[in-house]
């Protein structure tokens, strides 16, 4: 299971590092009994000077390589241990999931996929635990303090709330992460960076740009995501994500689910590493769709944050039609509640969130421009997914829009 790393690997590493230490005791014996009596002079002076000097340290090196081969032995032990009981419960899971679609009311079957849930999270924070206290184990054996962070701190208690908490999987690029209406903004006032980040995921380009700008490696288990500084590209290895950060479900059972980081996530962390937390917390569209796409950005606007009229309006919808990316500002204070349409032709009253981005998907030929709130699916403010606004709420409300292409 890719999850939980590869037990007969590190068990390899745990024994090159052993031998190592092995190597490094054999060569300190030798040289502790390399001291000719019959020598004399400062040859023979330097020389033992340098053994004094150099043993303890060959020493410390011997003891530091054998602990870090305990270490690893042991963590190699977890490893397999965790691996055994998540599929054990991954199995009850399975066979709860069929019995209760086969009788939706097998009460006994709903509690059997409820402790299975649980013992596989217990599985999931044996091996944290025990990653973290190997890690501190190999800093100390080179003589590293540890980076004080806690093993198991779901709830970001103990992080400082502007460095990323939240160790990265493999999982993140499966098939529903490219969903558009499947990123949710987190408790990160950063809705101007994921609403570029939906946006692009709203078009083939974008999507295709996406999917060549963030790649797993497997090797380091991070993410490299490619940032643009003036327009020319910067790798950033991403191996932590804000566990308050942007998410996407990850899976459904019964009446249970979960989620799990989005790529708009690995953004946000990427962008915190080049720039500070500072940026990301709150921004404008224009710097963040530069940074993500290194393309040429335009900005539309007007004065006093009136709102955009037919002839801008008709502007974007030609940057939409040539495969472009738009995102639209909303109204910098007040309450406004407008009456949108979903894609069904279902009307329902929403509020308008203030000082907020929304992605534009669409424009039809009458003006009304269609959105997608970045806050995610099952938000407060519309529930999520696609909306349609009049051409005259937008005109009233919105005031600016920030766009590109990535197909130039």
């Amino acid at each position: 299971m890719s999850g939980f790393g590869d037990p007969a690997a590190v068990e390899t590493a745990a024994a090159s590092l052993r031998s190592g230490a092995q190597a490094a005791e054999r060569a300190r014996n030798e040289a502790a009994r390399a001291r000719p009596d019959t020598w004399t002079g400062a040859a023979a002076d330097a020389y033992r000077a340098a053994l004094e000097r150099t043993l303890p340290e060959t020493l410390n090196i011997a003891d530091a390589l054998d602990a870090a081969g305990s270490t690893l032995r042991r963590y190699a032990a977890v490893q397999r241990e965790a691996a055994s009981a998540f599929a054990e419960a991954q199995d009850d899971v399975d066979r709860s999931a069929r019995a209760l679609r086969g009788n939706p009311l097998d009460l006994g079957a709903a509690l059997t996929g409820l402790r299975a849930e649980f013992a596989a999270t217990a599985a999931l924070g044996q091996l944290q635990e025990a990653a973290a206290t190997a890690a501190a184990e190999l800093r100390a054996a080179i003589g590293e303090e540890g980076d004080g962070r806690p093993w198991w701190d779901p709830f970001g208690w103990f992080n400082d709330a502007e460095d990323p908490d939240e160790r990265v999987s493999d999982n993140i690029l499966d098939d529903d992460a490219f969903d558009p209406d499947d990123v949710a903004q987190g408790s990160i006032g950063d809705c101007f960076m994921l609403s570029s980040v939906v946006a692009l995921l709203n078009t083939d380009a974008g999507d295709a740009f996406i999917r060549d700008h963030v790649r797993w490696d497997a090797e380091r288990e991070g993410y490299w995501v490619t940032l643009y500084a003036n327009g020319e590209p910067e790798e950033v290895f991403v191996e932590y994500v804000f566990d308050n950060g942007a998410k996407q479900s990850d899976w459904d059972w019964w009446i249970f689910g979960g989620d799990k980081p989005s790529i708009a996530a690995l953004y946000e962390a990427a962008i915190r590493q080049e720039y500070g937390y500072d940026f990301i917390d709150g921004g404008v569209p224009a710097e963040a769709m530069e940074i993500i796409t290194g393309h040429p950005v335009d900005v539309i606007e007007n004065g006093n944050y009136a709102g955009l009229d037919a002839d801008q309006v008709d502007e974007l919808r030609d940057v939409l039609d040539d495969g472009g990316q738009v995102v639209i500002s909303s109204p910098r204070s007040g309450d406004h509640q407008i009456t949108v349409t979903d894609p069904d032709g279902n009307s329902r009253e929403v509020d308008v969130v203030t000082s907020h981005s929304y992605v534009i998907t669409r424009i039809d030929p009458d003006g009304s421009v269609w959105m997608r709130n970045p806050w995610g699916p099952g938000n407060s403010a519309d529930g999520g997914g696609e909306f349609r606004v009049s051409a005259a709420d937008v005109e009233d409300l919105f005031w600016r829009a920030t766009m590109t292409n990535v197909t130039e």
